[in-house]
Order: C-alpha cells, then structure tokens, then sequence
C-alpha cells in the first residue's frame, strides 16, 4: 500500500470512530519507521502520546491541580508498517491499520481514566520480543499479560505457567499431546518451544516457572515479630 493510500484509509477510519471515542485525541501520520532502538528488527506500528504530559508535569509540581481532561496524540508509522509487512507472509494493511487506531484510542482513554493494564500488557509484549531473541528477561514479567485461569497468563500465543514445588516440574499444556517435564535453566524458568497456544497459524512457547511464595500480609507479619520476641525472651 502506498502512503497516499495508507493515510486516506487511516483518516476514513479516524472520522468512522465515533467522536465520542476520538474526543481528547488527534490523529498524526508519519512517513517514517520507528524501530526499537535495542531490537532494530521490531517496529512499532503506533503509539498513543499524552499530548501535555510535561505541562501537566509542571503544573502539578507547581502545587496546583493536575487538569483532568487528558489530551492524547495518536501516532501512525507508515514506514514501520511497511517494513513489517515486507517480512510477513500474509498482511492485512486495512485490517492492521484499523487494529493499531482502536488500540491507541484505548491507551488514550485508559490514560484519561487513570488506568495503566493495556501501557502494561505492551511493555510485556516487548519483553517478551527480548526473550525470543536471547535476551535477558526478568521472572515474573508474564503476570502483565492475558490471564488465563490461575497461575496462567497469555501473550500473544506464548502460555506461561507458574507451579507449586521443586522441580522438575511436569505439566499439562492442555494441547492434546503428553505432559511435559521440565526443569529451570539459567533464567529461573523453563521453556518449551511450540507447545503454547495457537495465533494465526503459529504455535508458541510454553515457559512454566516456579510460583513465589505468597508474603504474609502485614497483620501476619506483625504477629510473627510479637511471637518472635517473646520466643527470644
């Protein structure tokens, strides 16, 4: 798709919003990619910007109220959809251009709202970009993203699962095939290529890690300090 296009469509979609969901937010596109600057390889197709966050940053710390209609900027990059779909076998340019629009107008609400799950479940998605390509990711990361029934959570088609013991552990993916039984690598998780769930076409990891223990609420912990003391006395 050309960029003449892509903007028509972009703008044609933009006004089939109702104004209601596109009140607070202006719609900008670029010509141009924006790659992640540690992952070149990973473009981000747009992005919902707060409009005056540094104004409304300065008015706060001035002591006066922070206003409260939260102005948003919504990006679109031409040229990151572009390079994307050069390296995907089958890419629906309306389709990705009309997701990426109601996705950044729910970051621009959420951000009215005060609510943050969506900013959260994206930066999990980007760690989880950085575990498929070696990086180093910190345990636990997962619980940002899709939950799916106790001590379970999706991202994109990668299933994590938290279990209870020492390892090995032996888990059911629940695809159909046997169990498995895994132990922790260096990363404190264990993952199991293709044994995830399915998203368009593609099966994906499981990671089964160790649940943490649950910490004593505070009334708990101040009773075991008391009983402690008078153990000692």
């Amino acid at each position: 798709m050309h960029l003449r296009r892509f903007r028509q469509h972009a703008r044609h979609f933009w006004g089939e919003v109702p104004p209601r969901f596109r009140e607070g937010a202006v719609l900008l596109v670029h010509a141009d990619a924006f790659a992640d600057p540690e992952m070149p390889d990973v473009f981000l197709l747009g992005m919902c910007e707060p409009a005056f966050a540094e104004l409304e940053d300065a008015v706060a710390a001035s002591g006066d109220a922070r206003p409260g209609d939260h102005q948003s900027l919504v990006h679109l990059w031409y040229g990151s959809f572009e390079a994307t779909a050069d390296t995907a076998r089958r890419f629906d340019w309306k389709g990705e251009i009309e997701e990426t629009i109601l996705h950044e107008l729910t970051h621009h609400w959420e951000q009215r709202s005060g609510l943050d799950a969506l900013d959260r479940f994206d930066a999990a998605q980007i760690v989880n970009f950085r575990r498929h390509r070696g990086y180093a990711v910190p345990v636990g990361f997962w619980r940002d993203g899709e939950p799916e029934g106790p001590h379970a959570w999706l991202i994109d088609a990668d299933r994590f699962v938290e279990v209870e013991g020492p390892p090995p552990w032996t888990v059911d993916p629940g695809d159909g095939q046997p169990p498995v039984t895994v132990s922790p690598d260096a990363a404190g998780f264990a993952t199991v290529p293709a044994r995830g769930a399915t998203q368009d076409g593609r099966r994906g990891d499981l990671i089964v890690a160790p649940r943490p223990p649950v910490r004593p609420g505070v009334l708990a912990r101040v009773r075991n300090w008391l009983r402690a003391g008078k153990d000692e006395a």
